[in-house]
């Protein structure tokens, strides 16, 4: 007999001696029943001692997933204190088994670091609607230990919990390592502690297996040097999409999706949906494998956390090639004054698409779009399509491509109102377009250095005057500084 089914049965029948009833609810779906069915509790020792003392049924609330799971625990009647004053690792490391789903009721549970491992469908959810609390125990910060890890499993749900580290030296990661589907949704995280780098890990090392982070909140309140939001692993093989998750304030990456795309990483694809991401240095969406995608996202730059260094990005393209931004809007603020970039490619990308969005540009001197040389041998290029960028930003140049044969503009709209800002730069780069686009700005419209550039239907703009090319094969002597109206 394994050692999970051991306590499990070793904890029944404490209770049962102690009360002369077991007080735990445990729901059996049966066999018979459809998946929809409402699971019954079973049935107590101790009957009642008349008919008259039998309560009439009343309809409850349904307890959340109970019918997708073969046992469903009731955490409290199993013996989890929700009141804090007992932690709750006793009851987790009982109960928690295959196909079982253990639900809390409103409280606030003593939540110790814990590891839970190899498990086929296990989930922790919130009993009904509301949110219980894991309150993490003063202290329990372990150099760069997780809080918690549930790993080597496969369809877990992890489901409308909150994290609380505010105790003083609380904290410690939520790592969730995957061998096949995973979901975490509506968990909110508040607290940090110094020796902390991450605030959440997702892997799903099955390369069939999918994951799903929907609602997940988390901001960093401590002064942490490098601290991340939410990491996808080097060895993450599957797919996992982050939707309408919320991170801020973290110093290093709000969402570090490009680990697996490293040349020794699982090649994972990593989405993130409809997200908000605010403040996070190094870049708020990090991405680096092929076909990872962002949609829907807001990104907001106003100000910096507390970092060892600092450099402001909205979305990094860091490795692989062939990712795709769609329909997300990016606002860099008045008061950023150190970033590479709004969006940015990292010399290791090879080029991804970025298209029906929007970047509001008010900082001053810093590019919206910047393309760092690629340092490999990929043909895919940078592509702009349907973007628009607008702003106050004054100085330097909008666009500022290096080394980039094939980048294209095609249907985009560029509106700087600040002084002596530039449009699109293009360096050493051939094989470029610019086409079905307008570009106005205060200084130069198109600077090209070394570089050729096909133009198609497209209109610059600045104070002295305007001009319309209907199609143009461009080289450096045809926009040189001073000639180009």
């Amino acid at each position: 007999m394994e050692r999970r089914e051991l306590l499990k049965r070793a904890a029944v029948v404490g209770a049962a001696g102690l009360t002369g009833a077991v007080g735990i609810t445990l729901y059996r779906r049966p066999s018979e029943e459809p998946d929809d069915a409402t699971p019954t509790p079973r049935e107590t020792t101790t009957p009642p001692e008349t008919e008259e003392d039998v309560s009439p049924p009343t309809e409850e609330t349904p307890v959340r997933h109970q019918s997708e799971f073969d046992t469903v625990v009731d955490a409290v009647e199993a013996g989890a204190d929700p009141e804090g004053e007992e932690p709750i690792g006793d009851f987790l490391e009982q109960y928690a088994d295959d196909d079982t789903l253990l639900t809390f009721r409103t409280g606030s549970y003593r939540f110790p670091q814990i590891e839970l491992n190899q498990y086929d469908h296990l989930g922790l959810a919130a009993a009904h609607e509301e949110h219980p609390t894991f309150v993490a125990e003063p202290g329990s910060c372990k150099n760069s230990d997780p809080h918690v890890q549930f790993s080597e499993v496969t369809d877990f749900l992890l489901e409308g919990i909150d994290f609380d580290f505010t105790a003083d030296g609380a904290g410690g990661a939520i790592n969730v390592i995957a061998e096949g589907d995973a979901t975490v949704r509506e968990v909110n995280t508040v607290g940090t502690c110094e020796t902390q780098v991450t605030m959440f890990r997702i892997d799903i090392r099955d390369p069939d297996g999918t994951g799903l982070v929907e609602e997940f909140t988390a901001e960093n309140d401590q002064e942490s040097g490098w601290m991340t939001g939410a990491y996808v692993g080097q060895r993450h093989s599957g797919e996992v999409t982050f939707k309408n998750c919320e991170l801020s304030d973290f110093s290093d990456n709000g969402l570090y999706g490009s680990a697996p795309g490293a040349s020794d990483g699982g090649g994972g694809v990593v989405h993130t949906e409809g997200g908000s991401y605010r403040n996070n240095n190094v870049s708020n969406i990090r991405l680096g494998t092929q076909g990872s995608t962002a949609s829907g996202d807001s990104i907001v730059v106003e100000s910096a956390p507390k970092a060892e260094s600092i450099n402001l990005r909205g979305i990094r393209f860091r490795r692989g090639a062939e990712q795709e931004v769609q329909d997300c809007e990016i606002r860099f603020g008045p008061d950023v004054t150190e970033s590479f970039g709004a969006v940015l490619f990292h010399r290791e990308n090879g080029g991804a698409r970025m298209a029906d969005s929007t970047i509001t540009m008010d900082s001053d001197g810093i590019p919206a779009l910047r393309a760092f040389y690629h340092s490999g041998d990929s043909d895919i290029a940078p592509v702009f399509e349907n973007l628009t960028v607008n702003g106050s930003a004054s100085r330097g140049y909008t666009a500022r491509i290096n080394g980039r044969h094939g980048t294209t503009f095609r249907n985009c709209t560029i509106e700087q109102t600040g002084n002596h800002r530039d449009g699109i730069r293009i360096a050493y780069s051939d094989d470029c377009e610019i086409v079905d686009s307008r570009i106005e700005v205060d200084g130069y419209p198109l600077i090209l250095r070394d570089s050729k550039v096909r133009i198609r239907n497209t209109t610059f703009v600045t104070p002295d005057g305007e001009r319309h090319v209907d199609e143009m094969d461009a080289g450096p002597g045809d926009f040189r500084p001073g000639s180009w109206a």
